[in-house]
């Protein structure tokens, strides 16, 4: 008559798989405020370049170059990755980590080098004022991620 049905255990059903995480483009990553930041810091790099084209100072030119071409290319990257949810879908990544010490040494080459190309270049105002411009960016941006890096937040 007693078959143990009492002591069977109930097996709860089991939970619906997490979400996939797949690539999409938002173009709604614009509107938001790290969107923007990479937007400013593109343009001040751009802007700056030109002015230090414009300028005749040849040593600041060479190192403003070079600052130029790589922060353009990991900002664009970066943009991009968050753009296209590569971030999100590979969050085993430190991206924060990565971003602030990015950010972090972007601020101090710009520092040096705007001081050089202001001091040195004939047009140099325009070149330290765009500057100063990205390295408000950069330096914003990098406080952003270092709290959300430090809240333990996702990167998106």
């Amino acid at each position: 008559m007693f078959d143990g049905y009492a002591n069977q255990v109930q097996q709860e059903p089991n939970p619906a798989p997490p979400p996939q995480k797949v690539l999409r483009f938002d173009k709604g990553y614009v509107k938001t405020l790290p969107g923007i930041l990479k937007i400013v810091q593109l343009l001040c790099n751009v802007i700056g370049f030109i002015c230090m084209k414009v300028s005749w100072a040849f040593l600041s030119s060479i190192f403003y170059n070079i600052l130029y071409w790589v922060a353009n290319i990991i900002t664009l990257f970066l943009f991009c990755m968050y753009m296209f949810h590569f971030v999100e879908k590979y969050d085993r990544l430190p991206w924060m980590k990565f971003e602030f010490f990015y950010c972090g040494v972007v601020v101090l080459a710009y520092i040096v080098l705007s001081i050089i190309a202001t001091t040195i270049g004939e047009n140099g105002y325009a070149v330290g004022f765009f500057g100063l411009c990205a390295i408000i960016a950069y330096s914003y941006d990098g406080y952003l991620k270092y709290r959300s890096w430090k809240r333990g937040l996702p990167p998106q």
